[in-house]
């Protein structure tokens, strides 16, 4: 079995216009932060950046071909559309989805998500339908015949079809779904690890430079968060505005 990782990315944001080709540490952008990171999982055969047609993320796919890595450009608005057009052409059999702003994504987690989705066969393997883990730290892996199949539908939303996997959240009757809930020592939702706001941002840029690496661990992140709370602060109010546990309780 194939399993692609694919990294949904636009220079477009309504609060941190940019931000995927902004700066994190050094030289490095958020983007290649997040495909570096991803490419430590051994259980992942590619990873691929899905961007748009739009001219702004003619920068995106620019930066993608001086790096090799393979991308994939499609609607702006039809997300499913174009992460199922990038995980086609890559031959996949399970997308691993994830995000551009995902500057602390878990490599670790994702590897288990995929033994997980290779073993049990289920359709759709996520951590975030309940908000157990830190914000940010999550994964999605779905079979790619599902993905598909929901990309023929006509009676989707224009949300269903802007949250790649939104329509099989909100009808789990219909799939295989496993959901994981976080183990006592990642039991810490309270943490924020995502890039919405400028705090964000700047949070992210001195936990890069302290930890001095991009290739940090989860478990480095809760510590440096019991170790420095006051590092935390700048983000500790700001209102998180999308996300699967907010969505399936909506």
């Amino acid at each position: 079995m194939v399993f692609i990782g694919v990294i949904e990315a636009r220079m477009g944001s309504s609060r941190l216009p940019g931000k995927t080709l902004t700066a994190i540490t050094g030289e490095k952008s958020l983007l290649e932060c997040v495909v570096k990171r991803f490419r430590l999982a051994k259980n992942v055969n590619d990873v691929w950046v899905a961007t748009t047609v739009e001219a702004a993320d003619d920068a995106i796919a620019a930066w993608c071909a001086a790096n090799g890595v393979p991308c994939h450009r499609g609607s702006e608005m039809d997300v499913l559309d174009r992460v199922t057009g990038a995980v086609c052409r890559a031959g996949a059999d399970y997308l691993v989805q994830m995000g551009a702003d995902s500057a602390y994504l878990d490599f670790q987690l994702i590897d288990h998500m995929v033994e997980i989705a290779r073993n049990g066969a289920h359709d759709y393997v996520c951590n975030d339908l309940e908000l157990t883990w830190p914000l940010g730290i999550y994964g999605h892996v779905v079979k790619v015949e599902k993905l598909v199949q929901l990309n023929t539908r006509e009676d989707l939303t224009t949300e269903d079809r802007e949250d790649v996997v939104r329509f099989i959240w909100e009808h789990p009757e219909q799939y295989d779904i496993r959901h994981l809930t976080a183990p006592p020592e990642f039991a810490h939702p309270y943490l924020r690890f995502t890039i919405d706001y400028p705090e964000d941002l700047q949070l992210a840029r001195e936990i890069y430079q302290i930890l001095g690496t991009w290739s940090f661990t989860t478990r480095e992140l809760i510590r440096l968060s019991q170790e420095f709370p006051e590092l935390f602060l700048k983000t500790k109010g700001l209102v998180q505005r999308s996300a699967p546990f907010m969505k399936t309780h909506a």
